[in-house]
């Protein structure tokens, strides 16, 4: 029996970490297939810039017990800047997220407001570790990219990548794993994402209806003439 490679055994190690029920249902939808075979590969030269697009954005949280929650949402991304539409509630909102300057902008159109408060920096970063803004070049993390199998999703061509994530010098801190989907003929845009969060749910995010075209500049700031309200 051929002996199984270091590397397997870590991108196996993941699926250790999801409780019994909701492995289940991972494997049950494809979501996470066996990795036998699995090669280490380079990690991708610095990305500076994504493509501007637009998707429907589909988030899904499954706790340990599975129990299951999805929200949707339509986004336009460009740059560091994605606007968020959330047409399934009542009213609905629009909020701007500039993940850049660390700024949020919640608008409101019915009564032509909007609200400007800043975001913590751990947004920026999980925006990035979801494929959602470009990466930023952090010398102290080291990234490994393990590449799983080719798939298909939604009728995209796929790479399915294991990306394990740690900081260079301190083993105590442990990695992080990511599974993702990258669409070969989406310029490999992420277009599924899956990972665990520290209370152990399982998130996972689609990227449907993707279209990769320009986003209009004024989808990105609030309206003019509508009046800046606070918060506080």
């Amino acid at each position: 029996m051929k002996e199984e490679s270091g590397d397997s055994r870590i991108a196996r190690g993941i699926l250790g970490m999801v409780p019994a029920m909701v492995l289940g249902m991972v494997l049950a939808l494809g979501w996470i297939p066996t990795v036998s075979g699995a090669e280490p590969s380079e990690p991708p030269s610095a990305v500076e810039t994504l493509p501007d697009l637009s998707a429907d954005l589909q988030s899904t949280l499954i706790d340990r017990s599975g129990h299951t929650a999805v929200t949707t949402v339509h986004i336009y991304r460009s740059g560091k800047m994605v606007r968020y539409e959330h047409t399934r509630t009542d009213p609905p909102e629009i909020w701007i997220m500039d993940y850049g300057d660390l700024k949020e902008y919640r608008i409101y159109a019915g009564d032509k407001i909007y609200f400007e408060t800043p975001i913590a920096q751990r947004l920026s970063y999980k925006a990035q570790r979801e494929g959602l803004i470009p990466p930023e070049a952090r010398p102290e993390v080291v990234e490994r990219r393990i590449h799983l199998k080719d798939d298909t999703l939604d009728g995209h061509p796929c790479d399915m990548v294991l990306l394990i994530r740690s900081i260079k010098g301190r083993k105590d801190f442990g990695a992080d794993y990511t599974l993702v989907w990258e669409a070969r003929d989406l310029d490999n845009q992420w277009i599924r994402v899956a990972y665990h969060q520290a209370n152990f749910t399982l998130f996972i995010q689609d990227l449907r209806s993707v279209k990769l075209e320009p986003v209009k500049p004024e989808l990105l700031h609030p309206p003019d003439g509508f009046a800046e309200m606070s918060p506080y």
